[in-house]
């Protein structure tokens, strides 16, 4: 979700170390893995283009087609589009959705990302989506994303008329809400996702209080800071609109993302004070009790609830009946892994990737750890040949 601005979001995919392991295994993958070859010589294409490593990237230049890059507006949202350089398709087609950046689709792993997946043979939209660069996740979020996906499901150059999503942190968890809507249903090839959330109610638990739920426990886990400014901007959005809920949301979205303590200037609102139909969403995100929290949860409006739910793909994961691969590192500082196993426990067709390869999503490679990196190449392998199905 949820990551500073400093954050490139995708450095699973841009690390050296990676790459290169990757490329001395790859002979050994072919033979093993007859079935996924071309999706590891993609594979192989999107990281050397991506990490523009000289002796690989130039030999990729000349073994493939110059992406086409434009600068265009899908559905009313302003995005990028790359398209493989040869033919006129129909190719596979991914929408990626990146995280919570204030550069947006601007980033440059995230260009770079598009460029090389489109020299593998994909069409890629990248969307600055409503909100998203602001870490606010709406309803309008999602419908942005849905109306971005339909709209590149629609392309003549796509084909079978369908589109992977595909997302880190807080994109992953758009990608998984969008996937469910029913506008979608049929159209969508492939979900994949690093660390993404799946319950909004029990990270709102975790980023107020430091503690998760399980079962009938509660066991301290700290997160990042950014985590509890984040859920605060979500639900300042979606209070009744008046002049204090201006001011509020304007007041959050002024915090530094990198604020040790975002939420230190909320928490000395006098409360008592303040306009009824806020006062208790305002308590709850004050609130630094862990036995507290259901109580206050409880006095939220019902409507909020609501919202709460329709945010959180965990409460509509049987209607994801595509292919799902989510991966995690198997402690993380935004969201635990739990996260992620609930939904894959609760959807038909869902893959849970642990591998300690990666932080969030940036890298931590290590030739310590082989049989990590094989795991990250084996999501990133089912991932491509979903997409491409």
């Amino acid at each position: 979700m949820l990551t500073s601005a400093a954050l490139p979001f995708l450095g699973v995919l841009y690390v050296r170390r990676v790459v290169l392991v990757l490329l001395l295994v790859a002979p050994l993958l072919a033979v093993a893995l007859r079935p996924g070859v071309e999706a590891q010589e993609e594979t192989v294409i999107v990281m050397s283009t991506t990490l523009r490593t000289p002796l690989l990237s130039w030999t990729v230049r000349q073994l493939t087609d110059g992406p086409r890059i434009e600068e265009i507006e899908v559905a009313g949202t302003p995005a990028t589009l790359a398209r493989p350089g040869g033919g006129d398709g129909p190719w596979p087609a991914i929408l990626f959705v990146n995280g919570a950046t204030r550069l947006g689709r601007k980033e440059p792993e995230v260009q770079d990302l598009a460029r090389g997946l489109a020299r593998a043979g994909y069409l890629v939209l990248v969307p600055d989506l409503k909100g998203l660069k602001d870490g606010e996740l709406t309803d309008a979020t999602v419908a942005a994303t849905v109306a971005a996906a339909r709209a590149v499901a629609d392309r003549p150059d796509v084909r079978d008329g369908r589109v992977g999503l595909v997302g880190v942190s807080l994109g992953g968890t758009l990608a998984l809400l969008a996937a469910e809507n029913a506008e979608l249903a049929g159209r969508v090839s492939l979900v994949s996702a690093i660390t993404p959330y799946t319950d909004l109610k029990e990270v709102i638990r975790l980023a107020t209080t430091g503690y998760r739920r399980q079962g009938n426990l509660l066991i301290p886990r700290p997160t990042a800071p950014y985590v509890g400014l984040v859920v605060a901007r979500s639900l300042a959005a979606v209070l009744p609109a008046s002049d204090f809920q201006r001011r509020l949301l304007a007041e959050l979205e002024a915090v530094d993302d990198d604020d040790p303590d975002p939420l230190a200037a909320l928490r000395a609102l006098p409360l008592a004070t303040l306009p009824a139909d806020v006062r208790p969403v305002l308590e709850l995100v004050a609130n630094q009790d862990p036995r507290l929290f259901d109580q206050l949860y409880a006095a939220l409006p019902a409507e909020l609830k609501a919202g709460v739910a329709r945010l959180s793909p965990i409460t509509r994961a049987q209607r994801l009946r595509m292919p799902v691969e989510l991966a995690s590192p198997p402690e993380d500082k935004y969201f635990p892994v739990s996260q992620s196993e609930a939904l894959v426990a609760a959807a038909p067709d869902a893959r849970l990737t642990v591998t300690r390869a990666f932080s969030h999503v940036l890298p931590e490679p290590s030739l310590a750890h082989p049989i990590d990196l094989l795991r990250l190449d084996g999501w990133v392998l089912r991932s491509l040949k979903a997409a491409a199905a």
